[in-house]
């Protein structure tokens, strides 16, 4: 059977948790990580990340808010302490399914 490219949800839903707990520890200044940077940690295309991260923000895991950038605006995400459990939760049920 041949393999398939796509990476399950609940891999995907783990990288972007990681990605902005990692930013957030590795960032003093900014408490979360700029939106298209999270994008591109995670190796998502902006249309399938947009999905997720609505998907994420309505079920609470992670909070965005905008901020001024020079003449636009960009969207900062945070992770929220139920975010941080639930990330728990998936490097744990993704460690015992592969």
């Amino acid at each position: 059977m041949k393999s398939s490219q796509y990476r399950p949800a609940n891999l995907i839903i783990q990288t972007i948790l990681e990605g902005i707990l990692r930013a957030e520890r590795e960032n003093s200044l900014i408490k979360g990580i700029v939106k298209s940077h999270l994008i591109n940690y995670c190796g998502l295309k902006s249309i399938t990340a947009e999905k997720y991260l609505i998907k994420l923000e309505n079920a609470g895991y992670i909070e965005s808010h905008e901020e001024p950038w020079g003449d636009r605006t960009i969207i900062i995400y945070k992770i929220t302490p139920l975010g941080k459990e639930r990330y728990e939760w998936f490097v744990k049920i993704n460690s015992e399914i592969e």
